[in-house]
């Protein structure tokens, strides 16, 4: 791969991770969030794995009609990469220390979510181009901070219950930042690959839509600067 596709591949991911990184009020061990980084990195195997499998079991896309093409990319694309990047944040931070910020669930999030996101977008470069590599830099890799910004913020709600030990709370909220953000995804996919020229407009009003919320979260979450513990 040529430095200029590598760079189109690569910027976006490290100028989010840097403004994330950076909105952080006490920051973040340097180790903890390499960790997080390499697996998220490592988390695209398994969840190709399970990509693989679901469309096994699903059958060829061009077949599908659009409920089962939904049903498809919620589960079989969506639920599987979200899951294995929950399960990065959730086992290297759930439990750690550190995690004593309500806007840690954030750093957390994203750099899982954006360690699988530099995979697979360098892959998405290197075979289609840079005209998809640019494509992706304002729509999919925003995405993937998107989701993870939505896992985070129910992941975050559920450490204040563990913390205030309030056990129901924090299962819901263990649930939700799961369902919330597979289905943020799924919706992402299927607009895109629906192959409907009307849910062009829908998607372009989508993305808007949780980019604001995304930034505007995150905005919420740094300004609070009282630890949880």
């Amino acid at each position: 791969m040529n430095i200029v596709l590598l760079l189109i591949a690569i910027l976006p991911i490290y100028i989010i991770c840097l403004y994330i990184y950076h909105k952080d009020y006490e920051k973040e061990p340097k180790k903890l969030l390499a960790k997080l980084f390499l697996f998220g990195m490592l988390s695209c195997v398994p969840a190709l794995l399970l990509e693989l499998l679901f469309g096994y079991l699903f059958g060829e896309e061009e077949y599908m009609n659009f409920v089962k093409l939904f049903i498809y990319v919620t589960i079989g694309i969506a639920f599987a990469e979200e899951i294995c990047k929950w399960l990065v944040v959730y086992f290297l931070t759930y439990n750690n220390k550190e995690f004593d910020h309500i806007y840690d669930s954030v750093v957390y999030c994203i750099f899982a979510a954006l360690g699988f996101a530099i995979v697979e977008n360098i892959l998405y470069v290197y075979l289609s181009g840079w005209g998809v590599g640019l494509f992706r830099a304002v729509t999919a890799i925003p995405g993937h901070a998107a989701y993870a910004i939505i896992m985070a913020t129910f992941l975050g709600n559920a450490k204040l219950a563990q913390i205030n030990n309030h056990k129901t709370k924090e299962r819901i909220n263990i649930a939700l930042s799961i369902i919330v953000p597979t289905l943020g995804h799924g919706i992402y996919d299927y607009l895109l690959m629906a192959d409907a020229y009307i849910l062009l407009f829908v998607f372009i009003v989508f993305i808007v839509t949780i980019f604001r919320y995304s930034y505007n979260k995150v905005m919420k979450l740094s300004s609070v600067k009282e630890n949880m513990l």
